[in-house]
């Protein structure tokens, strides 16, 4: 009888048991690797348990480069989703360890989010329905909001996106269907590549000065904590609407306050915040010109169903000799791990 370790991968099980991990399990059970939950908190307690992994999914401690420098035996890191900030790329590629996140699980969901915050401040969707609201509940008190009426149009307007990857794509398809001019400013995708996609890539300062809408779609990074900082806040139009789905830390909040009560922009949608939940003295909480939801946007009954599916797909991929069918992370790893 052969004696040899099957692969493991290792999962927090602080917050999510094995009715998530259902999925994954079953996945990884058809690659041959096993499924270990433990319910680690610290990297002190993370560490004895996973010297001996081959993948680890993400949870509540970094995967910083301190921790995988003494993991020897990891193959592969896994996000939960897109997003993976708390991830050491670079150090992971260094090591030789791939980096999985989850493109093609979430990418719709947060396109079809991103469109709905833009529609509702457009057409002032969120007033309008707190002045009906007033009206119904009060019809002979005059509402503040009774007079609110959509100020904006969509059509021929130009939509500028922040990040040109998959859930940016998709948006675009929605905006030329809504026949507006799509441009994109990105430093990692080519004219080529946009053409397809019937968008126009242009610098950063030329996007916000020209938009009317921007949506903003970059992952955090080091290169992209700030991006939409008060100068380039400043250099949008008074007319335009900003809208995040992707990272709340992309955005500084302090100066979108600021631009958003001095009427540097008119209005801004956001999925995301610097901090999650948002304090409940947060401005934004106040500002009647901003529509807030709590980081939902890729929920879906759809993606609740994939995500932990995928999650074992990819990791399974890997730990059998195969790279990710989508979500590799850190391309550059290639040379350093032979995988088919």
């Amino acid at each position: 009888m052969s004696t040899e370790r099957r692969p493991r991968a290792l999962a927090s099980s602080r917050r999510r048991d094995d009715s998530f991990y259902g999925p994954t399990r079953a996945e990884l059970e058809k690659a041959g690797v096993e499924l270990v939950l433990a319910p680690f908190t610290t990297m002190e307690e993370l560490l004895p348990i996973a010297r001996d992994v081959d993948a680890i999914y993400q949870g509540p401690v970094p995967m910083s480069r301190e921790l995988l420098q003494q993991l020897p035996n990891l193959k592969a890191i896994c996000a939960l989703g897109i997003g993976y900030d708390d991830f050491d790329v670079e150090a992971a590629t260094e090591l030789g360890i791939v980096v999985i996140n989850l493109p093609r699980v979430f990418h719709r969901e947060v396109a079809h989010h991103t469109f709905a915050l833009l529609l509702a401040l457009v057409r002032q969707i969120v007033p309008l329905n707190q002045a009906m609201h007033a009206r119904a509940n009060n019809p002979d008190a005059p509402s503040r909001l009774a007079g609110v009426t959509p100020h904006q149009h969509i059509y021929g307007q130009t939509l500028g996106l922040i990040a040109f990857g998959n859930i940016a794509r998709v948006v675009a398809g929605f905006a030329r269907a809504f026949e507006m001019r799509v441009i994109a400013y990105d430093p990692f995708v080519t004219q080529a590549m946009a053409d397809e996609h019937g968008v126009t890539m242009v610098g950063l300062e030329e996007l916000l000065r020209e938009s009317d809408f921007i949506s903003m779609h970059t992952p955090l990074t080091k290169e992209t904590f700030h991006l939409m900082n008060e100068e380039r806040l400043r250099m949008m139009k008074p007319t335009a609407l900003l809208v995040n789905t992707s990272r709340g830390r992309t955005v500084d909040e302090a100066a979108l306050v600021k631009a958003l009560r001095e009427g540097w922009i008119a209005g801004a949608g956001l999925d995301v915040t610097e901090k999650e939940p948002p304090d409940p003295d947060n401005p934004l909480l106040t500002l009647d010109n901003v529509i807030l939801t709590p980081h939902i946007a890729s929920a879906s009954d759809r993606s609740r169903a994939e995500r932990p599916r995928w999650m074992g797909i990819e990791v399974g991929r890997v730990l059998t000799g195969h790279w990710p069918l989508h979500g590799l992370v850190n391309k550059r790893v290639k040379p350093r791990i032979p995988l088919a």
